[in-house]
């Protein structure tokens, strides 16, 4: 994936990665839409702008990722690592966020329900919709 994108490539959608490592990787735009990426380590990963929508991220490890205005519509994120991620203006809409954790996320301006936010795992640092830190 890695080399394919530095070429110029940006969509991986409807395809199936294990264990996929991109840590500290800069995939802006990318597009993994309906894509299959459980366990994948992002962490520290640039994924600006990025459509995740349908995808399934299940346990995947996001922690210190940059999602800002990322696509997460439908995605399957239960179990996922979104520990200090930057998720400003990210799409969460019908996301399922059962068991994540976005303890230190960033949240700011995202498209989420409380429902969805009750689901997961917040604490004083999480920046809520509202840009206000705190737990639901």
């Amino acid at each position: 994936v890695k080399q394919k994108y530095t070429k110029g490539r940006r969509d991986f959608s409807l395809q199936t990665f294990k264990d996929l490592d991109l840590q500290r990787t800069l995939l802006a735009e990318v597009n993994f839409n309906q894509s299959k990426l459980p366990s994948a380590n992002f962490q520290g990963a640039d994924l600006s702008n990025a459509n995740f929508g349908r995808a399934n991220l299940s346990r995947a490890n996001l922690s210190r990722a940059k999602l800002v205005k990322a696509y997460f519509h439908y995605a399957n994120l239960e179990g996922a690592d979104l520990r200090g991620a930057n998720l400003a203006h990210a799409c969460l809409s019908n996301a399922n966020l059962r068991g994540a954790n976005l303890c230190g996320a960033d949240l700011t301006g995202a498209l989420i329900s409380t429902d969805q936010l009750a689901m997961a795992r917040t604490n004083w640092s999480t920046v809520m919709p509202n840009g206000r830190r705190g737990m639901l």
